[in-house]
């Protein structure tokens, strides 16, 4: 697998190249704005680590460019500590994941493994209604048409498709999405269903006041009898 880092200093890339040399991933460093802009029209990486510290830096203005330009690399943001009041902003902004520096090349592992994590035994298409999603090449479908979906959206969706009568609590979606529950679980959820209701209609997922979040059933058929 090819990564693509994006940090302006040293300090916080070593660690991160260490751990992807020790991983067998290949890496590429871009330490500044216009580098990590080079870096994503060549399309070559599947994940991108991206610092959104980085002095010069737009984070929504790259990641727009970068998905208009067909680019379907997972992102994890890299957030210094107050950058946002929520961290959960990095996932509205279109950012898979996040991490607060200093990076801890250990949890940096386990959510690279999660976002690329496959079940061989879960391939089977799941239908409901109009929606159709296919874990064997992780793609989605609205009444016959492909929809582009980031990863932690493929993944959050997955969740609610796979049981679509039970209600998840955003934590336990938090947990299904990220590996873990996490004390923004509230928003980053949220922000993930507000970007699936707005990509796939708002009727298709369901919110139960107090609890959490559910898909909505495949409407029955109507026999019409005289």
């Amino acid at each position: 697998m090819r990564l693509l880092l994006v940090v302006n200093d040293d300090a916080g890339a070593l660690p991160v190249m260490e751990w992807a040399h020790r991983s067998g991933y290949e890496l590429d460093w871009a330490s500044s704005a216009y580098e990590a802009e080079l870096g994503l029209q060549h399309q070559t990486h599947e994940l991108v680590l991206l610092d959104f510290g980085t002095p010069g830096l737009d984070p929504l203005r790259l990641l727009r460019g970068y998905r208009r330009m067909g680019g379907r690399a997972a992102v994890i943001a890299i957030l210094p500590h107050g950058l946002f009041e929520s961290p959960a902003v990095a996932l509205d902004l279109g950012a898979d994941d996040y991490l607060m520096k200093p990076l801890d090349p250990e949890d940096l592992g386990a959510r690279v493994r999660l976002l690329f994590r496959r079940s061989p035994d879960d391939k089977e298409p799941v239908t409901i209604g109009n929606l159709a999603l296919r874990p064997l090449d992780c793609s989605v479908s609205l009444d016959g048409l492909p929809v582009a979906l980031r990863s932690s959206e493929y993944r959050l969706l997955a969740a609610l498709m796979n049981e679509p009568t039970r209600v998840f609590t955003r934590t336990e979606l938090a947990t299904q999405i990220y590996g873990r529950p996490q004390g923004a679980a509230g928003n980053a959820v949220d922000v993930l269903i507000h970007r699936l209701r707005h990509k796939l209609g708002a009727q298709k997922i369901v919110t139960v006041r107090g609890v959490g979040y559910r898909m909505r059933p495949a409407a029955r058929p109507c026999h019409l009898t005289r």
